[in-house]
């Protein structure tokens, strides 16, 4: 029983994480430091959840959801990770279409993984994904 609460206080930490990463990023990328802000981000999340975002956009689909499970994200963090990718991809529009394109992609990957592992349909996330092939759309 404590087991299952040390590990139910992990995710939660987890999930603050994120939430203050993508927060930091947002912050950053509204006063025109987005680049400066994806460095950041991508530091946090290497050296605080052992994530690499070059691994988040390059790996499979099931490859990706046995890296982040082995990393103990869980429900709700996919969606955030999904959020941060759209924001880098919207950051990268400009002047590097094909990786925006990667970055939006994964990002669709990701609400797709979230929807699996919830078994719940969210209206939030089919807003995000919307929102995601439109700016794909616009890229084409």
């Amino acid at each position: 029983m404590e087991q299952r609460d040390i590990i139910k206080d992990q995710i939660e930490q987890l999930g603050k994480v994120l939430g203050k990463m993508l927060s930091d990023f947002l912050k950053l990328k509204s006063i025109g430091k987005g680049s400066e802000g994806i460095i950041v981000s991508n530091e946090q999340l290497k050296s605080e959840l052992d994530l690499s975002i070059h691994d988040l956009i390059t790996l499979s689909k099931p490859a990706l959801k046995k890296y982040l499970e082995d990393r103990r994200l869980a429900s709700g963090h996919f969606e955030t990770l999904a959020k941060y990718l759209k924001e880098i991809g919207e950051d990268a529009a400009g002047n590097d279409k094909p990786k925006a394109m990667l970055y939006f992609t994964k990002s669709i990957e990701l609400l797709d993984l979230e929807d699996e592992i919830t078994e719940v349909l969210s209206y939030d996330r089919l807003q995000l994904k919307l929102e995601i092939e439109a700016l794909i759309e616009g890229l084409s």
